[in-house]
């Protein structure tokens, strides 16, 4: 027994002499080890669409945020090449203008990054004016609902133009224009309303585009963006940016009226303050300046006398 005794106690003498050999090595300072990052420098990041355009009837091009190539045979029955950045891709049959097609495919970067997509492009319009939003109302009522004139600056055809309440990317209401003929001097109205009011009887024959949505404009803070087609990365015509400085979000009232606004600004198509809409009404127009301007600013602007809107005609009347 008492040998039994004997090595059990050695056992745990043993046992306790390691316990504390252990504990003083675990308090010691440890060296740091390195970690390597097998992914460092690594692109895995796959490419971005950036724009879809057409580059004749027949021709798109498509580019992203980085070299590409083609995936396979993801384009189906469409012809496509690598160009850099870009994919070209030649359709079948010519695309007409104010038609839209949709085009899928995936393509895939240099490091092996792959993108799938799905977009709408627009037939090619080459016969554009140049076009200026001239005159437009934002708190219409029944008898004087909200319009928007542009006035035409040279002959040609408006097919497939599109006029965004809001911005390409976000938008509450957007018009796309149908085949129409146009000449320099012209004034398109385009009516903010679910059908086309009797009162558009009094205005041009065919110069006249219902939006076809009764949500109208936002009354007091807003953005106009005039579009060549609503292809994404389309080119950008003319815009208006349009404030009644309300004390939050930068005077935009809200977080997306906001956003809207420092996207136009971003563009360069809107620069500095926006055109102040405090003292507008269904009646007083905000209407650009009579010698036409066009500085992309809120002095080109001035507020109609109370009644003085001139949809569909020359801007003449006094500020207000």
């Amino acid at each position: 027994m008492k040998r039994k005794a004997i090595i059990i106690l050695t056992t745990v003498a043993a046992l306790t002499v390691a316990m504390v050999v252990l504990l003083i090595g675990c308090s010691q300072e440890i060296d740091a080890v390195e970690v390597f990052n097998a992914f460092a420098g690594t692109d895995n990041v796959a490419p971005v669409l950036i724009s879809a355009s057409t580059q004749s009837s027949s021709v798109v091009k498509l580019d992203f945020s980085e070299p590409v190539k083609v995936y396979g045979s993801s384009f189906g029955e469409y012809s496509a090449r690598s160009d850099g950045k870009s994919i070209y891709i030649s359709l079948p049959s010519s695309l007409e203008p104010g038609c839209r097609s949709e085009i899928s495919g995936r393509v895939r970067d240099y490091a092996g990054n792959t993108c799938g997509f799905s977009v709408q492009v627009w037939g090619l319009n080459p016969r554009l004016p140049a076009v200026l939003i001239n005159e437009f109302t934002t708190k219409g009522t029944e008898k004087s609902p909200d319009r928007t004139e542009l006035r035409i600056m040279s002959d040609g055809n408006v097919n497939g133009m599109v006029l965004y309440s809001g911005i390409p990317d976000d938008w509450d209401v957007r018009v796309v224009f149908p085949d129409m003929e146009v000449r320099k001097g012209d004034n398109v109205v385009v009516w903010w309303t679910q059908d086309m009011p009797p009162s558009a009887e009094a205005y041009p024959s065919g110069l006249n585009i219902c939006a076809a949505s009764s949500d109208g404009l936002p009354s007091n803070n807003g953005t106009l963006v005039l579009c060549d087609t609503p292809s994404i990365g389309a080119g950008i015509l003319d815009a208006v940016v349009y404030s009644n400085f309300s004390p939050s979000h930068q005077g935009y009232g809200t977080k997306s009226a906001e956003q809207r606004a420092v996207w136009v600004i971003e563009s360069g198509h809107w620069k500095g303050d926006a055109l102040d809409s405090t003292s507008s009404t269904a009646t007083r127009s905000m209407s650009r300046n009579l010698d036409g301007r066009d500085s992309d600013s809120c002095v080109d602007w001035y507020i109609t006398v109370t009644g003085g809107y001139t949809f569909g005609s020359d801007n003449t009347s006094e500020p207000y």
